[in-house]
C-alpha cells in the first residue's frame, strides 16, 4: 500500500512524521494485519523525499535463529563505507559476523560488533539524518537485537528509528528499548466502518454490496488485512454471498487463509512450504531444493497475493501467511522440506539447523555437525545462537552417549550465560548435571550452577560440596572446584579457608599440568593476602602468575595476570618496563577484539602513562577508557575517574574537576563503594593542582574517615597521600601532615615502595618550610632531586622542582627560585602536563611581579632584553641563543608578559610597553 492509498490514518501519519522530523523514534504497534507496515511505508517515503538516508530490514520469525540476519539487511548498502571507516579491531569482528570474512583463530567478542555498528551509524549521521526501519521488530534475531539496543542507548541526534511491532489485541509493545530515545509509541487502532468500506472500494477488483461490506467490517473488527482478505474471498465465491449466507470464512483469518491456500496447486503449495522453511528464501535456492523450474508456481502464488518477488528474494506479503503455511503442513512435510533445503544450503549455521529439523532421530554425525555450527555462531559473537545450536546438538546425541550430551548441554549453558540468558543457562546446566555420568562432564556443569546460584549462599555451598565430591580422585577437576570454593569463601570473608583452598588448588593444578588453573589459584591466593595487608607475598604470587600466563592464549585470567604484572613494575618505579608490558597487552587485547577486557586494561595503561611522564598518552588512554565504558554501559562512573586522572596529568584542570565531580556523584548514586575512594582522591588531587587546599583536604579527609577499606593499603597503588599531606600543610594542620608522612613512609619501607618517597619528601619540605626553616626544606628538596635515581615517577621530580621554587622564594633566594621554576616548566612541557606547566609559569610570573612602589609596566633586566630583541624582530630561538636560555623558557617569559599586560601577541605587547606613562 502506498502512502496515497492509506485510509483513516492521517492523524497517525502526522504525529509520527513530526516525531521523526524533530525529536526521535517511532514505534508503531498493534495486532497482525492492523496496517503497521502500510503506515511505515508511507512514513519511509516521506522521509526519503526529505533527504533522509534509510536503512531498512523486514525480519521474519524463521530468521530469528540466525545471528546478525537483520543487521546484515540494515547494513547491506553501507558495507563499503563500513570497511573504509572502521579501525581494524572493529572491522574484523563485523566482517566475521556478517559472513564477509572467515573467523580467525583469535579472541572474539560480540561487543566489538556492537561498537563497530555504533561507529558506522555515527559516521553516517555526520553526513545527514539517518532512519533505521525495522518492520516486525519482534522477529529480529537476538544478536541483531542486542546490537540495536546497545546502539539505541548511545546514539545522539541524527539517527532515529521507525519500527513496527506485532502485539496481541490490548497488549503493549516491549521493543521500545531497541529504538533511540525519545521514542513515541503509537498504537495503530482498528479502522472505523467508513474507513473499511472506503478501503474495500479502493483495493478490490470489483465493488461489494454495501451490506456485505458492512458485514466484512464487523467480522474483521476493523483490521484492514482481515477485511481485504475477507473481501477477496467473497469475490472468489462462485455464487456470491447473499445477506442471509455466512461469509466464506466463518472463523476469520485462519479459515480464510486455509481457503486461499486451498486454491494453490500441489507444486505451488510445496514451493510455499520450502519458502516458509527457509530464513532467507531466494528463487534460485528454492529451484535447487525442489529440483525443478518454479516460474509457473511463483506466478501462481504472486497472482493470489501470497508472495512478492524482488531481486530473486521471495517474501510473503504478510508474515502471518508464512507462519500459517508452515504450521498447517504435516510434520513429515516440514522435515522433508528441511532435508531438501539442507542439501542446497552451504552456510554452516543454516545448514546445520535444516539438518537438525529434518529429523527427530539421534545421530552422532549430525550432532557433531551441529556442534561445529555452534562454534561458528560463537565465533561470530552470537552466543545466544550458539547456545541454541549446542542444545540442538545435545538433543540429536544418542541416548547411549550421555556424557557427550552432558558436554554439549554444558557448552549450551556456558554460551547462554554469556548471552545474558541466565535462567536458560541454569536450566541447561541442570539438565547437563542430570545427564552426566562421569566427573569430567558433571563437574563443569555443577560449577556453572554455582555461578548461577552465587547470591544464594546455602545453595552455592551445597553445589560446591556436590562438585567437590564429584571431582574426588581427579586432581585437575578438584583444583578447579577448590579455586571456585576459594572465591566463594573469600566472598563470604572466610579468609583462612579461602587461603587454604587456593594453596591446595595450586598444588593440584601443578600436579595435573593445568597451567591456567595454576594462574587462577595464584590469583585467588593473592586476593586473600592483599586483604591481610601481605602485599609483598601477594606480589610474588602475582608475578609468578604473570610469568606462567605468558605462553597461554588470552583469557580473562591471563589478561588480568599480565595487567597486574605491568602494574607491579610501575609500583617499583620501573616505568619503562611497565610501559612495554602494558602497551603490548593493549595491542593484543585490541587486536583480539576483546573489548570488555580492553576497558580494564586501559585503566592500568592510563595510570602507567600518567606516572611515567607521558601525559598525552595518558590523556588518550583515559578518554578511550571512558568512552569505551560509556559504550559498554558498564560503570561509566569509573571511566570518568580514569579520565579525570588523565586530565590531571595531561590535560586541563577544569575538565579534570568536572569529571571528578561527576564521577563522585555517579559512584554515590549507584553505591559503588569500591570506587568512591578513588573518586574522592581525584577531587583532592585537582584541588592541590588548582591551589584549593580546603577543597582538597575535605576530599582527602572523607577518604581517611572511611577507614582502611576506602583505598588500598599499598601507597603505590593509588598515590594520594603526598598530596593529602601537602593540602594539610596549606590548611595549617601541620601535626596531621607530620603524622601522615611518618605513617606512609613506614608503609613504604615495609612494602619496599621506594617510588613514593619523592612525593613524601616534597610534602615534608613544605611542612619544614611552614614551620619556619626554608633553608632546611631546600636542602631536603635538593638532596631528594639529586639522589632520586631512575626508579622514580618523572612528574614527581618536576613537582619537586616546583616546590623548590616556592620554598626558595619564601627564603628570598630569587635566583634559585627562578631556576627551579624554569626547570619545572621545561619538565612539565616535556612530560605533556599543560595544567602543571601553567602552575609553574604562574609561579614564575609572581616571582617577577614588581613591588608596589614600581610602575605596573616596569620590566626586569631580563625582560627588557627580551622585549628589545622582540622589537628588533628576533625569533624565540634567536632570543634564547643570545640570552643562554632554552626556547621554552623564552616562550614562558613571553606568555607571562602577555598575561601581565593583557595582550595576545608580540605586536600588542610592544604597543603596551612603549606606551608613555601618564
Amino acid at each position: 500500500m502506498t502512502d496515497d492509498e492509506l485510509v483513516g490514518r492521517a492523524g497517525l501519519v502526522e504525529r509520527a512524521r513530526k516525531q521523526l522530523e524533530t525529536s526521535g523514534s517511532v514505534l508503531l504497534y498493534g495486532p497482525t494485519g492492523i496496517g503497521k507496515s502500510a503506515l511505515g511505508r508511507a512514513l519511509v517515503a516521506e522521509r526519503t523525499r526529505a533527504g533522509c538516508r534509510v536503512l531498512s530490514a523486514a525480519p521474519s520469525q524463521s530468521e530469528a535463529g540466525l545471528p546478525y540476519v537483520t543487521l546484515l539487511d540494515l547494513l547491506s548498502n553501507q558495507l563499503e563505507l563500513a570497511w573504509s571507516v572502521l579501525p581494524d579491531h572493529l572491522r574484523q569482528p563485523l566482517e566475521v559476523a556478517l559472513l564477509k570474512a572467515s573467523a580467525p583463530d583469535t579472541v572474539r567478542d560480540e561487543l566489538a560488533v556492537r561498537l563497530a555498528v555504533l561507529h558506522v551509524l555515527r559516521r553516517l549521521a555526520a553526513n545527514g539524518p539517518v532512519l533505521l526501519v525495522v518492520d516486525d521488530i519482534q522477529w529480529v534475531d537476538p544478536s541483531s537485537l542486542e546490537v540495536l539496543t546497545f546502539c539505541a542507548r548511545r546514539l545522539s541526534d541524527g539517527v532515529h528509528m521507525l519500527a513496527t511491532e506485532q502485539v496481541a489485541d490490548g497488549d503493549l509493545p516491549v521493543m521500545a528499548e531497541a529504538c533511540p530515545e525519545p521514542v513515541l509509541q503509537l498504537e495503530v487502532p482498528p479502522l472505523t466502518e467508513p474507513d473499511v468500506l472506503g478501503l474495500l472500494r479502493r483495493r478490490l477488483s470489483s465493488p461489494l454490496p454495501v451490506r456485505t461490506a458492512r458485514r466484512i467490517f464487523t467480522a474483521s473488527a476493523g483490521n484492514p488485512f482481515m477485511a481485504l482478505e475477507l473481501g477477496r474471498a467473497v469475490l472468489r465465491h462462485p455464487q456470491g454471498v447473499s445477506p442471509n449466507d455466512p461469509l466464506p470464512v466463518s472463523s476469520r483469518l485462519k479459515t480464510l487463509l486455509g481457503d486461499r491456500l486451498s486454491d494453490l496447486s500441489t507444486g505451488a503449495h510445496e514451493l510455499l512450504l520450502h519458502a516458509a522453511s527457509s530464513p532467507r528464501p531466494t528463487t534460485a535456492q528454492l529451484a535447487q531444493s525442489l529440483d525443478r523450474p518454479i516460474d509457473t508456481e511463483l506466478a501462481e502464488a504472486e497472482s493470489l497475493g501470497l508472495i512478492d518477488v524482488s531481486s530473486e528474494r521471495l517474501r510473503f506479503t504478510h508474515p502471518l501467511l508464512r507462519e500459517f503455511v508452515y504450521a498447517e503442513a504435516t510434520s513429515a512435510a516440514r522435515r522433508q522440506a528441511h532435508a531438501q533445503l539442507a542439501a542446497v544450503v552451504d552456510e554452516p549455521v543454516e545448514n546445520a539447523t535444516h539438518r537438525a529439523l529434518a529429523t527427530q532421530e539421534a545421530n552422532p554425525e549430525l550432532a557433531a555437525t551441529i556442534e561445529e555450527a555452534a562454534a561458528v555462531a560463537a565465533g561470530r559473537g552470537a552466543p545466544g545462537a550458539a547456545a541454541t545450536l549446542w542444545r540442538l546438538a545435545a538433543e540429536r546425541t544418542p541416548i547411549s552417549l550421555p556424557d557427550e550430551r552432558a558436554r554439549r548441554l554444558t557448552r549450551a549453558a556456558d554460551d547462554a550465560a554469556a548471552a545474558g540468558h541466565l535462567a536458560e543457562s541454569a536450566e541447561t546446566a541442570r539438565l547437563a548435571v542430570q545427564a552426566a555420568t562421569k566427573s569430567e562432564t558433571k563437574v563443569p556443569a555443577l560449577l556453572l550452577l554455582v555461578d548461577a546460584a552465587w547470591p544464594d549462599r546455602d545453595r552455592r555451598v551445597e553445589l560446591l560440596t556436590e562438585a567437590y565430591e564429584a571431582a574426588a580422585g581427579d586432581k585437575r577437576l578438584e583444583a578447579r572446584v577448590r579455586i571456585m570454593r576459594s572465591h566463594s569463601e573469600y566472598f563470604d570473608r572466610r579468609l583462612d579457608e579461602a587461603q587454604e583452598d587456593a594453596r591446595v588448588a595450586e598444588a593440584l593444578a601443578r600436579e595435573s599440568g593445568d597451567t591456567e588453573a595454576v594462574v587462577d589459584a595464584l590469583s585467588a591466593a593473592s586476593s586473600v593476602l592483599i586483604s591481610r595487608d601481605a602485599e609483598q607475598t601477594a606480589d610474588a604470587l602475582l608475578q609468578e602468575a604473570a610469568e606462567l600466563s605468558r605462553d597461554l592464549p588470552l583469557t580473562k585470567t591471563v589478561v588480568n595476570a599480565r595487567q597486574m604484572a605491568a602494574m607491579r613494575e610501575l609500583f617499583r618505579g620501573r616505568t619503562a618496563e611497565a610501559i612495554t608490558a602494558i602497551s603490548a597487552l593493549v595491542d593484543e587485547v585490541r587486536d583480539g577484539g576483546a573489548m570488555r577486557w580492553l576497558a580494564s586494561v586501559l585503566i592500568s595503561a592510563t595510570a602507567i602513562y600518567e606516572r611515567s611522564g607521558r601525559g598525552a598518552e595518558a590523556l588518550a588512554a583515559g578518554h578511550e577508557c571512558y568512552q569505551l565504558m560509556q559504550d559498554i554501559g558498564e560503570e561509566a562512573e569509573v571511566g570518568m575517574i580514569i579520565a579525570s586522572r588523565a586530565e590531571w596529568a595531561g590535560g586541563s584542570a577544569a575538565m579534570g574537576r568536572q569529571l571528578a565531580e561527576a564521577a563522585l556523584e555517579g559512584v554515590r548514586l549507584v553505591g559503588n563503594d569500591e570506587w568512591t575512594g578513588p573518586a574522592l582522591a581525584s577531587l583532592g588531587l585537582i584541588g592541590v593542582l588548582t591551589g584549593d587546599p580546603q577543597r582538597a583536604v575535605e576530599a582527602f579527609d572523607a577518604i581517611a574517615e572511611s577507614g582502611e577499606a576506602a583505598m588500598p593499603f599499598d601507597p603505590a597503588v593509588i598515590p594520594w597521600h603526598a598530596d593529602y599531606a601537602e593540602a594539610l600543610v596549606a590548611a595549617g594542620r601541620l601535626a596531621d601532615a607530620a603524622a601522615l608522612i611518618a605513617d606512609i613512609r613506614a608503609r613504604a619501607e615495609t612494602l619496599d615502595r621506594a617510588v613514593v618517597r619523592v612525593g613524601l619528601a616534597r610534602s615534608e619540605a613544605l611542612l619544614i618550610a611552614k614551620q619556619g626553616d626554608p633553608a632546611a626544606a631546600l636542602d631536603l628538596l635538593e638532596k631528594t632531586i639529586s639522589t632520586a635515581g631512575d626508579r622514580v615517577y618523572p612528574l614527581d621530580l618536576a613537582r619537586c622542582e616546583l616546590i623548590r621554587g616556592r620554598v626558595a622564594r619564601q627564603a628570598r633566594r630569587r635566583s634559585v627560585a627562578r631556576t627551579a621554576f624554569l626547570d619545572a616548566i621545561e619538565q612539565f612541557e616535556a612530560y605533556g602536563a599543560p595544567a602543571w606547566r601553567e602552575v609553574a609559569e604562574t609561579e614564575l610570573a609572581r616571582l617577577d611581579v614588581p613591588s608596589r612602589s614600581r610602575q605596573p609596566s616596569e620590566l626586569t633586566d631580563n625582560e627588557q632584553q627580551i622585549v628589545a630583541m622582540v622589537r628588533d624582530g628576533s625569533t624565540n630561538r634567536e632570543i634564547a641563543a643570545a640570552l643562554y636560555l632554552s626556547v621554552k623558557a623564552v616562550e614562558s617569559q613571553l606568555t607571562r608578559l602577555y598575561r601581565r599586560f593583557g595582550v595576545a601577541n608580540r605586536t600588542q605587547l610592544l604597543r603596551m610597553v612603549d606606551r608613555p606613562q601618564g
